[in-house]
């Protein structure tokens, strides 16, 4: 009887500690994540994305598209530490690492960049959205759908190099997107650039 317990007792030994390791191996993950994205996935360098508030599929479909290098990341060199490659680093991610971190992030509030707007360029900006682009992002941008990402209220030079990427085809969008993106002129996308961020301070 008392080796039948001393056993137990070891078993459940092993799996709290088991599950402490676990839980600060994802508190690292997450740490590192925040290293370039941001205390709680709010990045304050405007060519990093804010990632809090992704839905759970628009962060794993972007894990994937990274993995693949259907997608290009640029570099980042944070100061003392060497560069980074988002490619790279997904690809060193367990597919249960991303689900943990998709699931995380997505729980998370998306709090909006404060940049500032041409309100000329963004009533423009408006219209051109309602065309091209409200039937993915809809409620002006606002909100995540599925793979839609969060337009209103990200940072405006980190969406304008998504756009110069789309069409160098740095970044592979599904064709639909590639189409209505083709269409729009230079001007087009700076009155979009100026409609997301002015959305985003209506938010404030």
């Amino acid at each position: 009887m008392r080796k039948q317990l001393l056993i137990i007792l070891l078993s459940l030994l092993t799996a709290l500690f088991s599950g402490l390791s676990n839980a600060r191996d994802f508190i690292s993950l997450v740490k590192s994540c925040e290293g370039c994205h941001g205390t709680d996935g709010i990045s304050t360098t405007p060519d990093i994305p804010i990632i809090a508030g992704f839905s759970y599929e628009g962060f794993l479909n972007t894990m994937d598209v990274f993995r693949e290098n259907d997608r290009i990341a640029m570099e980042y060199h944070r100061p003392g530490e060497p560069e980074t490659v988002m490619n790279e680093i997904a690809q060193t991610l367990s597919d249960e690492d991303a689900d943990e971190l998709a699931k995380y992030f997505s729980n998370l509030a998306f709090k909006p960049a404060k940049q500032s707007t041409n309100n000329e360029l963004a009533s423009r900006g408006e219209v051109v959205h309602k065309r091209y682009c409200e039937k993915c992002h809809t409620s002006n941008g606002r909100f995540p759908v599925e793979d839609a990402a969060i337009l209103a209220g990200q940072w405006t030079p980190y969406l304008r190099r998504q756009f110069d990427n789309i069409l160098t085809g740095k970044r592979l969008v599904p064709r639909s997107m590639l189409r209505r993106v083709k269409k729009l002129t230079g001007n087009d996308i700076e009155a979009l650039l100026n409609f997301y961020a002015l959305q985003g301070m209506e938010q404030e």
